[in-house]
């Protein structure tokens, strides 16, 4: 959690100058489903825990077919 105490607006200080929302797409696999950010893993959805320990699934690999 973050605090911050300033006089400048909260969208001078955190604006983002990249409008264009991220393509986020969802891929069933077994036991679970991806979270994509384009090829890239944004997370892993599954009850699994041995899926976790999988290095294909890790938070931004490089997701292949």
């Amino acid at each position: 959690m973050m605090l911050l105490h300033s006089i400048v607006s909260l969208s001078d200080i955190f604006c983002n100058t990249d409008m264009t929302a991220p393509e986020i797409t969802y891929r069933q696999i077994n036991g679970g489903i991806l979270e994509l950010d384009g090829t890239s893993v944004r997370r892993l959805i599954s009850t699994d825990p041995r899926l976790y320990l999988d290095p294909r699934y890790c938070p931004f690999s490089e997701y292949k077919d």
